[in-house]
Formats: structure tokens, sequence, C-alpha cells
């Protein structure tokens, strides 16, 4: 026996959530006039360290490099689409008003971007109605719950997806003076930005991402915030500009965020 989801539509993962989104839904979202903000993460990195490993390889391939002080790293930049209460995309019957064109995150939930991370039940907001146990012929797989053709096409496209944004993340990040990251799996960084000098940008690159934008050959050099000073005291001994926030940055820095799935690379 094996265990499937079959969604319920009971609606909780519509609501007070936070949406990973690609360059292309992070436009459509804005152009729809609802909110985005902009997470970014270091990743401590050898410059031109080449690796077989799998796990390493996916974080590379959707990072890309940068500098704190002297210390290399590769910044992973997510685009999080943001609400409080119920979903901006559904109506008065709680109805999904964009369903066919919804991002790919709300096509996968329950299931995880990554396909290495193990689905939990436990940390997902589904009913326990919705988990069942049906007979498959399905090959084992590391995974403890089986997964539709679609859905498995669809997190493939997300991966494909962050890849391609690589570099459309980082014109965002110098084109809107984002200096600043937390480090990876220490806490997320959210950078509230302007929506309509966001939205322009985003048409400006996409429209031509290889146009010269101003300074766009500069790198950044990212100050790393951290709330624990053992880690600060860490990166400062490897060369990093690294510092604890300030006061008005604090309440960014969550330990933990009620994530619509996980943003672990």
């Amino acid at each position: 026996m094996d265990t499937a989801f079959n969604c319920t539509q009971c609606g909780k993962c519509c609501h007070n959530l936070h949406i990973p989104l690609s360059v292309r839904e992070a436009h459509e979202w804005l152009s729809r006039g609802h909110k985005i903000k902009i997470l970014t993460e270091a990743i401590p990195w050898v410059k031109g360290y080449s690796s077989t490993d799998e796990v390493l390889m996916r974080k590379e391939s959707m990072t890309f490099e940068g500098v704190s002080g002297e210390l290399s790293i590769r910044v992973m930049v997510t685009l999080v689409g943001y609400f409080s209460d119920g979903c901006p995309n559904l109506d008065l019957n709680q109805n999904c008003t964009i369903y066919e064109s919804r991002p790919l995150t709300c096509r996968i939930y329950p299931f995880e971007m990554n396909p290495k991370i193990i689905l939990d039940p436990n940390n997902k907001l589904c009913p326990s109605e919705a988990w069942q146990l049906v007979k498959s012929n399905q090959k084992p797989s590391n995974q403890l719950f089986l997964i539709d053709l679609q859905t498995k096409n669809n997190i493939n496209k997300i991966y494909a997806d962050s890849i391609q944004d690589v570099r459309l993340k980082e014109l965002l990040c110098i084109s809107l003076e984002i200096k600043a990251c937390s480090l990876s799996n220490n806490g997320y960084l959210f950078h509230h930005v302007d929506q309509l000098k966001l939205l322009e940008i985003i048409n400006k690159i996409t429209s031509n991402p290889n146009a010269s934008i101003k300074d766009t050959e500069k790198s950044i050099d990212w100050m790393i915030y951290s709330l624990s000073t053992k880690t600060l005291e860490d990166l400062n001994a490897l060369g990093s500009h690294a510092s604890y926030p300030e006061p008005e940055l604090v309440d960014k820095m969550l330990k933990k965020t009620r994530e619509f799935i996980s943003l672990i690379p």
C-alpha cells in the first residue's frame, strides 16, 4: 500500500501564505495589483569549485556568484507573493479566479519544490482525510507518497524556471540596489520594495535581458545579516561583511516563516 494525496478543497492553502514565483509569474502577480517581497540568501562557496554532488550542483544552478568582503558566496533570490487572510485571487465563494493560470507552486501543493525533500503531512495544512492509502504499481522511490505525472512535470518546470531566472534576478538586485542577505538556513531576510518600480524593472529586463543596465557589470559586495553572535563571529573570521541587522530589519529576520512551500533549494 502507498499513500496518495487527494485534495479535499478545504482552502487552507489559499490563506495567510507566501508563494515563491518565477520572474514571469511575478510579473503576472504584480500586474494584477498584488504584492511581492524579495528573499535573498547567501551560501558560502569556494570560487571555481566544481562538484559532482547533486545537492551542490542544484544549488549552484539556481544561484549567482557574489562576494561579501573577502568571502566568496553564491546568492539565492526568491520572489515571493504574499497576502494576509485569503488569496487576493479568490472570489466571494472562495473559488480561485485564476485557476487555469495559477502559479506552479499552487499547482504542486502539498508536494515540495525540491524532490529530495521528503514530504511530511504534519508540515502541511491539508486535513488528515486528504491522505489516503491506495494500491500502486509504481516503482519504489525515495518519496513516501505517490506523485502524479503532471505534478512531477510542474516540479521540474519550477526548477527549470529557477535556472533560467538566475541572471534576471541578479539584474533585479542590481537595479533595486539590494545588497543585503541572510545566511542560508540561518533566518530569512525579506526586502519590501516599491511595487510599481519592481514591475517596471521586470518589464525592462524581460523584454531585453541582454540589454545593458547601468552598473550591471559591477559586482555587489553583499552584507550578510544574522541574529546569531556565533554565526557573525565565524563569518567575520572568514573576511565576510557580516552584521547584526538594524532594529528595523529584525522583524524581517525571522527564524521561522510560514511558507507556502519549502524555500530550501
